[in-house]
């Protein structure tokens, strides 16, 4: 039944979904992980609606316990209190994408043995799990990668850069971050305020200025949306004090990519070396699942967020995925969350609602009216 599952995922992302299945198996036998993927598989399954008349393409996903985030966690009274971060569902915070976990642990078995004990370690850590696979993706999408390996610590720096590569055969050093701060983008809007201390204030201390090898200087960043112009120029303004920073490559879980740097060339070339994504490479029909009354909450106390600092000098380009979208996208809202039970471990159960109900006439077996639902 869980491969059946799986088989019907990997046909939407794989040429081969068979040999991905058994790649997958082949992964599960020499990694450990704080459950069993197999028990912890789910789908959600989107009624059609008017806007949809086939539905959306079912919600494929691992639930991992004990990751210390879902709408289940305690909050504090301040509706703003950065606690509220963490009470959310979603792919990345407490559910896993299957696509994702596979193409994590195809990269993963590349990398010297000796360079997979820290990413082992991560995926079989319940908090961490999520996280080590979007750091493992970072050794993804780049032309004819090799040369694959940990970063390490550059002499007089302070922390491990994450990875280190050769896309094109040109050397590239890359810190890997995923910002799980960034999911209020999707339920906020602008009324969000940026959480934490800057996109880079992480990263910059592991970089020396000027660089000790030659190789490029970049930052990863996985976020849920796709970055605005006040995002861009947000790092932009980091960059400009961070110069052993070459280029910030921000990649969304809706599959769009930008690159950010100081200079044209360098832009220009980090373009260059990266492979234009394919829509199907993963699945985007999830996003997050949030309390709509602490999401009012936080929009009614705070203010609209407006930029007025100065336009950074930064120069930014997309990388827009290739192909069509596998479905029609539908309006916003068309469908609602619901959490009517959950399981010993805090699993949320989802029931979908959809907006509209069709109903069909006794007859002729044929839609007549689309009414809204009111539960």
């Amino acid at each position: 039944m869980k491969d059946e599952l799986l088989i019907r995922l990997f046909q939407r992302h794989f040429s081969d979904p068979v040999a991905a299945l058994r790649r997958l198996e082949g992964h599960l036998a020499s990694v450990e992980f704080p459950f069993d993927l197999n028990a912890q598989l789910r789908e959600l399954v989107y009624p059609p609606q008017p806007g949809a008349p086939n539905g959306l393409p079912s919600l494929i996903y691992y639930f991992v316990p004990n990751s210390r985030r879902g709408t289940d966690r305690q909050t504090e009274e301040d509706p703003l209190h950065p606690s509220f971060v963490n009470a959310c569902d979603g792919i990345g915070l407490n559910l896993g994408c299957p696509v994702r976990l596979l193409r994590a642990l195809d990269v993963l078995v590349q990398l010297p043995v000796p360079d997979q004990q820290s990413p082992r370690l991560g995926l079989r850590n319940a908090p961490e799990h999520l996280s080590t696979v979007e750091e493992l993706l970072w050794l993804t999408g780049w032309n004819s990668a090799s040369s694959l390996r940990r970063g390490g610590r550059f002499a007089g720096m302070s922390g491990d850069v994450d990875w280190a590569l050769h896309a094109n055969g040109y050397p590239i050093y890359v810190e890997a971050k995923f910002r799980l701060s960034d999911w209020p983008r999707l339920s906020d809007g602008k009324g969000y305020s940026r959480m934490g201390d800057g996109f880079l204030s992480n990263a910059a201390h592991k970089f020396p200025d000027p660089p000790q090898v030659a190789a490029l200087h970049i930052v990863g960043i996985t976020t849920f949306a796709n970055i605005d112009n006040e995002i861009m120029h947000t790092v932009g303004r980091e960059m400009e004090g961070a110069p052993q920073i070459h280029a910030v490559v921000i990649r969304s879980l809706l599959q769009m990519t930008h690159v950010i740097s100081l200079s044209v060339e360098i832009r220009d070339r980090v373009l260059g070396l990266l492979t234009p994504p394919h829509i199907s490479d993963f699945p985007v029909n999830h996003g997050v699942i949030y309390d709509h009354q602490k999401r009012d909450a936080r929009v009614a106390v705070r203010h609209l967020q407006t930029d007025s600092a100065a336009p950074s000098k930064a120069v930014c380009w997309p990388l827009t995925p290739r192909g069509a979208m596998p479905f029609p996208l539908p309006e916003a809202d068309i469908y609602r969350f619901e959490i009517p039970s959950r399981g010993a471990d805090g699993e949320p159960h989802f029931q979908i609602i959809p907006k509209y109900l069709i109903v069909y006439a006794a007859n002729y077996n044929s839609p007549v009216m689309p009414i809204k639902n009111h539960h």
